[in-house]
């Protein structure tokens, strides 16, 4: 039985024991060294449905694809509608959502979504980094002063450009709007910070010289094909990672290439590129659909900064 199977087996035993033993009355849970009494009804408005579910979202985020994720979370609607969750702590403290629980819900949000992979790790690495800055505080008490502080604090410490800032400021942005769309605040901090200036350098092409220069710099066949393949489609180098087998019509020399917001265009291969290309496929030995590998077992999709390490040479 694979990882995925196993995985959703688990999901729906867990959720048919929790509806016809549970259907009313109350279930004894233990999770993270603490003792919870869950009473369950068929009425009301559900308390925990929602983080059980994003909960569930996240920890198969890696492990199933998109499409089969959101047909889960369907499903997991679904069964819970009917169903209220309310959990009651026997600790005296009272029970508050962290910061860090709706900053994870806030990345199931952007799967079922279908964001990219990319994005979703630069979102959790950017909103960590937040999430750590103000650890014990609830986000109802982090106002716009706070959120500028960690800012300032961090492009101080690391000396990162304005750019990566900007980026890092966007990231905290989205995140509040969410926070604000799902009513868990009354405002948005972050729209009284202003967009961050950055310069904009816009990029050159690689001359003749430093093309051929990159060409002699190739010490394999995959490189080769890499290079004439960025060279003959001008493509982006995320996109060139992106392109799988099935993408690539060998008999027309086209190749379709997604960008950016799911953009669809295609773009011809030149002879000369199809040639390396070919060539560098027959020397693979895998089963990876991607079109460019790793060049050591397990011989994974050759990623952006994988690309750009060839490119540099």
């Amino acid at each position: 039985m694979n990882a995925y199977f196993e995985s959703m087996l688990v999901i729906v035993n867990s959720i048919l024991l929790f509806k016809s033993e549970f259907s009313c009355g109350s279930l004894r849970i233990l999770r993270s060294g603490k003792e919870y009494n869950a009473h369950i009804t068929h009425k009301g408005e559900s308390i925990m449905r929602d983080r059980i579910i994003s909960n569930v979202l996240i920890k198969m985020g890696s492990r199933i694809k998109k499409k089969e994720l959101q047909f889960l979370e369907n499903v997991l609607v679904e069964e819970f509608q009917d169903v209220q969750v309310k959990k009651e702590c026997t600790d005296v403290a009272k029970y508050n959502d962290s910061l860090g629980k709706l900053k994870d819900m806030f990345l199931a949000t952007l799967i079922v979504e279908n964001k990219s992979n990319r994005t979703i790790e630069q979102y959790n690495l950017h909103l960590t980094q937040f999430v750590n800055y103000f650890t014990g505080k609830d986000a109802k008490d982090i106002d716009a002063t706070g959120i500028r502080s960690f800012l300032y604090a961090y492009k101080k410490n690391r000396g990162i450009s304005n750019l990566s800032l900007n980026n890092k400021r966007s990231a905290i942005s989205s995140f509040f709007s969410w926070l604000v769309d799902e009513e868990y605040i009354d405002k948005d901090p972050t729209r009284k910070i202003k967009k961050i200036k950055v310069t904009k350098k816009k990029k050159k092409a690689f001359t003749a010289d430093e093309m051929e220069r990159m060409r002699i710099a190739c010490t394999d066949i995959r490189d080769r094909a890499l290079i004439e393949m960025l060279a003959c489609t001008g493509c982006r180098v995320s996109e060139l990672s992106n392109i799988s087998l099935n993408d690539v019509d060998f008999l027309r020399k086209k190749v379709r290439i997604v960008g950016k917001g799911d953009k669809e265009r295609t773009v011809f291969i030149s002879d000369t590129a199809m040639i390396y290309l070919n060539r560098y496929l027959e020397t693979r030995q895998d089963n990876n659909i991607a079109l460019f590998v790793s060049k050591r077992f397990p011989y994974d999709r050759l990623r952006k900064d994988g690309i750009e390490r060839v490119v540099r040479v």
